[in-house]
């Protein structure tokens, strides 16, 4: 039996009898002001437009694409098209409830803007995500999931995490609304 006595330990304290797997992970944390994103400038933007009342009279081109009907099925026959028919009434709610606040909105080129933004993430998102899952015949359950996924969890962060001063207060619901709506404009497609 050996015994050690009166021994000085130096360094960082740490007394190894065999091998040392361990790891030593630093980190330094830099404090700066974040960058201005895009849509932090629009949000700021349209904060100083609504407070000065700073109104146009035209909608963009851009969002004159969105809001413009590009057939005349409507959302209801677009849902029973894509074997959707059950979403119906919370479908036709978010669209309406979404449309309510684009109008509200609307006549704010940063609003403008910012809706023409998110509306033109999602319809990206369904046509390189989902709409290769809906060819393929995937259970609406995991496509539902993938739209939360990768769609509208993504889109809520990107607004929460660039400091974006969202007086139109959008949420989860919106962005779901803003799905139906582009549904309901033929913009995106439930059955391929």
């Amino acid at each position: 039996m050996s015994t050690m006595k009166d021994i000085e330990i130096g360094g960082d304290g740490k007394l190894v009898g065999r091998d040392d797997n361990s790891v030593i992970l630093s980190s330094t944390t830099i404090n700066h002001s974040p960058s201005k994103t895009k849509l932090s400038v629009l949000f700021d933007k349209l904060k100083e437009q609504s407070e000065k009342e700073e109104q146009t009279e035209e909608v963009s081109d851009e969002l004159n694409y969105y809001i413009t009907d590009r057939d005349v099925i409507g959302l209801e026959q677009k849902l029973i098209d894509g074997n959707l028919d059950y979403l119906y009434d919370d479908a036709s709610e978010l669209k309406d409830a979404y449309t309510r606040k684009l109008y509200k909105y609307q006549l704010y080129d940063s609003a403008q803007e910012i809706h023409v933004f998110i509306l033109g993430i999602i319809c990206e998102k369904f046509r390189n995500l989902v709409y290769p899952l809906i060819k393929k015949g995937v259970d609406q359950a995991v496509i539902s999931e993938i739209i939360s996924i990768k769609i509208v969890d993504p889109i809520i962060k990107t607004i929460l995490e660039q400091g974006c001063n969202d007086i139109m207060g959008l949420s989860p619901r919106d962005i779901d609304g803003m799905i139906y709506f582009l549904t309901g404009r033929c913009h995106i497609k439930w059955k391929l």
